[in-house]
């Protein structure tokens, strides 16, 4: 089919519907979506919380428990071995489908009712302070990783060790404040780095040693910022600064941003793929505006997916088939408006379902067929009530507080979320104030007051690491943002002793923001999940006598390449943006 353009019922902008989307939606049997792909994007995001923890009881057992969400809510919360007992029966929740209400009234009644699961923590040891966990031991206040031992504060990672302060890293150990790198060695702030080892201060670097300072550099060692020292000359450098004070840090960290600004970057990190638009993408074919995956065939408007085939509109998802708007789903098939869902099929608009088949409308059910709002049905009468109730919703859709209409092939709504808005993953990509946030019809959630004594401000913190005393453990720091921010400042926080010893054995200085504005600093060193439409920026190569008038070192037909590309680098960005060809030419 042809392309079109359709007017999005959220932000009133112009989008495109590809005639391969076309051809997803009949396959999948939905209609086109009335939203975007960013408002769908954003939709989803509204129903994950991901690392935003309350002190809570289980509401079964009454045990206190770590939870996702707050005490006082609607729906009871359980925690894990109450959840997954069979002291509770999901179908005493069952309700009957009334044609007189739209579904999303009904489905919103239900989740009302249904246990929750207080949070999702599997084969773990010492790492209750975590979420989307798996098989991690000793590990704290860290999200959505798995694998990972003796760790903090890091987010979507595996097979970590001794590692604090890092985001989308594997692979590694003893790394501080890194994101985007894979199988490096004691090493602090490296961006888009791979087999990096006693380093810092890199971007787009592989297989460094011994090295600080710089872009794009390949199998070097003894370098500061573009200098080739000896080895020796290299630690002598190395005495005249002293990596273990914040003024130190802060001047190299600004001295790397200066040095990205004028260097060249790769359009878009993708490896062994084909026909496919994204970023950060290995071993993919026929993709579209994906991002964070791997191993994936014919995937579109998704990210943080591997080992995926037909899939469209997903998030946080890994061996699955034929599923279209979904979020973290393990292992299913032929899936549509699904969230938390696993090893599962032929499920539609459900929550928190795992080990089903054909189910319409569920919440909390597992090892269950043919049902409809948490009742069970015979096949027949479940295929029958099932056609019904689509030609109802599209007949009869939900209209949210702000109008917005969602009819059969639309996700749940935003407002039908059990966690608000700033609690989610949506704040990170699609970040808003809370006059944003409820005057676009979504919840916000002031944080809890947790009255901390502060005993140490965050400008009285020792700016040297060598001057850091043990008792600093004893100390309530004030973050330096004072909760002034929207990235969920805790307004205060502690140093462990894990970590003190940590940053004394890497030689890094305190920090003195809370670990909530650490983690949206580096989430703000990544691109936007966004594409451009570009042209490459390389003018070729140019002499003059013999001399090179600029750093270009190889040529092209024209005195410009003609390579055009989808890249998430914004046309008002400083950096310089290769296509494949001319930055491999360049970069060796």
């Amino acid at each position: 089919m042809s392309p079109e353009t359709r007017i999005c019922q959220n932000c009133k902008q112009n989008f495109t519907i590809w005639g391969e989307d076309f051809g997803f939606y009949e396959k999948m049997k939905v209609p086109a979506p009335t939203f975007c792909p960013d408002c769908r994007r954003q939709r989803r995001f509204a129903w994950r919380n991901e690392r935003t923890l309350y002190k809570r009881k289980c509401d079964l057992c009454k045990k206190d428990i770590i939870g996702l969400y707050p005490q006082g809510t609607k729906f009871p919360v359980y925690c894990h071995d109450c959840w997954f007992s069979d002291n509770w029966d999901p179908f005493q929740y069952g309700a009957d489908y009334d044609f007189s209400k739209p579904f999303f009234k009904q489905f919103k009644q239900l989740g009302e009712k249904v246990p929750r699961l207080g949070i999702w923590i599997q084969q773990c040891t010492n790492s209750e302070y975590t979420n989307q966990s798996y098989s991690n031991k000793n590990v704290y206040l860290s999200f959505a990783l798995r694998d990972t031992e003796d760790s903090a504060y890091c987010c979507r990672a595996v097979q970590l060790k001794h590692c604090f302060d890092d985001t989308y890293t594997h692979h590694s150990e003893f790394l501080y404040s890194c994101v985007d790198t894979d199988k490096s060695y004691r090493s602090r702030f490296l961006e888009e780095a791979e087999g990096c080892v006693e380093s810092g201060f890199l971007s787009n670097a592989r297989n460094c040693q011994n090295c600080i300072g710089g872009v794009n550099l390949r199998a070097k060692s003894n370098m500061f910022f573009g200098e080739q020292l000896s080895k020796e000359g290299y630690q002598e450098k190395l005495k005249t600064y002293d990596l273990g004070s914040r003024k130190t840090q802060n001047e190299l960290l600004e001295k790397l941003r200066a040095l990205k600004e004028k260097s060249i970057f790769r359009f878009a990190n993708l490896i062994n793929t084909a026909n496919s638009t994204g970023d950060h993408l290995s071993h993919v074919r026929n993709c579209r505006y994906v991002f964070d995956g791997f191993e994936l065939e014919n995937a579109r408007y998704s990210s943080w997916v591997f080992s995926d085939k037909e899939v469209s509109d997903c998030y946080g998802m890994g061996g699955s088939e034929f599923i279209y708007e979904a979020i973290g789903v393990e292992e299913v098939n032929n899936m549509r408006f699904c969230s938390v869902c696993n090893g599962s099929s032929y499920v539609e608009y459900g929550d928190l379902c795992s080990a089903s088949q054909n189910l319409f409308g569920c919440v909390g059910l597992r090892n269950k067929e043919y049902c409809i709002l948490n009742k069970k049905y015979s096949k027949e009468s479940f295929d029958e009530l099932r056609k019904k109730i689509i030609e109802q919703m599209k007949a009869m859709p939900y209209k949210d507080q702000k109008g917005r209409a969602y009819g059969y092939g639309e996700f749940f709504p935003a407002e039908l979320s059990p966690f608000a808005y700033n609690e989610t993953i949506a704040q990170e990509a699609y970040p808003l104030s809370k006059t944003e946030i409820e005057s676009q019809g979504y919840l916000w959630r002031a944080p809890e007051e947790r009255n901390y004594a502060v005993t140490l401000s965050s400008d009285d913190v020792p700016g040297r690491i060598q001057d850091v005393n043990d008792t600093i453990v004893n100390e309530t720091i004030s973050c330096a943002h004072k909760g002034e921010c929207n990235d969920q400042c805790s307004k205060a926080f502690r140093i462990a002793l894990q970590e003190l010893q940590f940053y004394k054995l890497m030689r890094i200085p305190l920090p003195v923001l809370c670990s909530n504005c650490r983690h949206y600093e580096r989430l703000r060193q990544r691109n936007p999940v966004k594409l451009w439409h570009r042209k490459c920026q390389c003018a070729g190569a140019k002499s003059e006598n013999g001399v090179y008038t600029n750093t270009v070192q190889h040529q092209h037909d024209g005195e410009h390449c003609a390579n055009e590309f989808e890249t998430s680098y914004a046309p008002e960005r400083k950096e310089i943006v290769y296509c494949e060809r001319c930055y491999q030419a360049e970069v060796v």
